[in-house]
C-alpha cells in the first residue's frame, strides 16, 4: 500500500477543502422587529447545538451549504463589540440544510425572495464544545501578525512554544487578511490548532475595552475596542424563542450586505 500524503503537504498545494472554520456572532443586544438578535458564548453554552440562521451573504452561504461538514470544528468569535475575538470552540453536528427564517415573516432576517421550493438560504447546525479560558482577540492577532519575527514580540508573552512557524500562521488566517465574512475557513488543522493554544495558554496582557465617548447606552453599546467594527458593521444574535444570526456589511469592490447570524433568547 503506498503511504499516506502528508496533511501539510495535501494542505500546502491546496489539494484538501478545509475542515476548520471561524464564525461571528453578535453578543451584544441589538433589537430587530422587536426580538433581540445578540448571540454570545453563554448563549452558545446555554443552546448546546444551534442552527447558525439568519446569514444573508451568498459565500457564506455557499461554504454552509457545500463545504461544511459533520465533525468540522469551529472557532466562535465575538463580533461587533468592544473586544471582538474568539471566545469559544463549536463543532459542525448537521450539514447544510434550508434556513427556515428566510420563510417566516416574523423573523428579523426574513427574505420575501427566497420560497421553499427554492431556497436561497442555507444554513447548518453547530453544536458547543468549550470556552476557551483566554479570549484570543482580535488586536492580539493583529499584534501577532504585523511582527516581522517572533523576536519583535516578547511583550505579549506568548511562550516559548509560539516560534516563527506559529507566527506563519496567524499571518495567513483570513481573519486577518480578509476579516469581514462572517463565516470563514480556517486555511489549516495547524493554524486552528494555533489559536485554540492561545487561548488554553494566555499569558498577554488583558486588553481592556476602549471607553466609549457620548451619552448613556448609545455610548456604551457602540464603543470600540479595535478598528474591526469600523471597518464592517457585522451583527448577530438570537431571535425570540428561536435562533440567532449576524448581519454584516461587507464594503470591497463590491458593496455587499450579509447577514451573519443571529439568535435568540429563551424567555
Amino acid at each position: 500500500m503506498p503511504p499516506k500524503a502528508s496533511t501539510s503537504a495535501a494542505a500546502s498545494s491546496g489539494a484538501e477543502e478545509p475542515t476548520h472554520w471561524l464564525m461571528k456572532a453578535e453578543p451584544d443586544t441589538r433589537i430587530v422587529k422587536g426580538k433581540d438578535v445578540k448571540f454570545s458564548i453563554d448563549d452558545f453554552e446555554e443552546m448546546g447545538t444551534t442552527p447558525w440562521d439568519g446569514v444573508r451573504n451568498h459565500e457564506a452561504k455557499k461554504i454552509m451549504k457545500e463545504k461544511m461538514k459533520i465533525g468540522h470544528q469551529v472557532l466562535f468569535y465575538h463580533s461587533n463589540t468592544k473586544v471582538p475575538g474568539v471566545y469559544g470552540l463549536g463543532e459542525v453536528t448537521k450539514e447544510g440544510y434550508p434556513d427556515p427564517s428566510a420563510f417566516d415573516s416574523s423573523h428579523p432576517y426574513f427574505d420575501p425572495k427566497s420560497n421553499k421550493d427554492s431556497p436561497t438560504w442555507y444554513l447548518v447546525d453547530v453544536t458547543f464544545k468549550s470556552r476557551v479560558a483566554h479570549p484570543v482577540t482580535l488586536a492580539l492577532l493583529k499584534s501577532i501578525a504585523a511582527a516581522s519575527s517572533v523576536a519583535s514580540l516578547p511583550e505579549l508573552g506568548l511562550g516559548d512554544w509560539f516560534g516563527e512557524e506559529e507566527l506563519n500562521l496567524i499571518k495567513s488566517l483570513p481573519l486577518i487578511n480578509r476579516g469581514r465574512l462572517s463565516v470563514q475557513p480556517v486555511q489549516s488543522k495547524a493554524a486552528f490548532d494555533v489559536v485554540v493554544k492561545l487561548g488554553e495558554t494566555g499569558g498577554w496582557p488583558v486588553q481592556e475595552p476602549k471607553k466609549g465617548k457620548g451619552k448613556g447606552k448609545a455610548a456604551a453599546s457602540k464603543g470600540k475596542g479595535d478598528d474591526e467594527d469600523a471597518d464592517e458593521k457585522e451583527t448577530k444574535g438570537k431571535v425570540g424563542g428561536k435562533k440567532r444570526r449576524v448581519e454584516e456589511t461587507e464594503k470591497e469592490e463590491v458593496d455587499e450586505v450579509e447577514g451573519t447570524r443571529k439568535s435568540a433568547r429563551k424567555g
